[in-house]
């Protein structure tokens, strides 16, 4: 996952990503780019955005790449979550599928 952060950051890009191996995934949100005013907290992804602090024109571009970038991951998140979760019903009907204990990584550790 590391490598995952590393391009991410070096290549200015947003990203959402999901790593999975046998009873275990991590994950990572990763919004803070040049063009962006979002980040992932514990709480949850906090705009922060002053025209006083950046100035006008670069806080409307912020503002619109932001949009823009929430949008975007927003719209394709949604469809691959319900993709899945038809796929993991499907599987529970058709092939008894069931849920075994599993762990993932924690917000610190992916998206600090």
């Amino acid at each position: 996952m590391e490598e995952i952060k590393n391009i991410l950051k070096s290549n200015d890009i947003a990203g959402v990503v999901i790593l999975h191996s046998p009873g275990f995934s991590e994950y990572i949100n990763h919004l803070q780019t040049s063009y962006s005013c979002a980040k992932v907290t514990s709480e949850g992804i906090r705009i922060k955005l002053s025209s006083k602090e950046v100035g006008k024109e670069k806080a409307k571009l912020l503002a619109e790449g932001t949009y823009n970038m929430i949008t975007h991951l927003a719209d394709i998140t949604a469809l691959h979550a319900m993709a899945y979760m038809e796929a993991q019903e499907s599987l529970k009907k058709t092939l008894g599928g069931e849920e075994f204990p599993g762990e993932h990584t924690s917000h610190d550790q992916q998206n600090s």
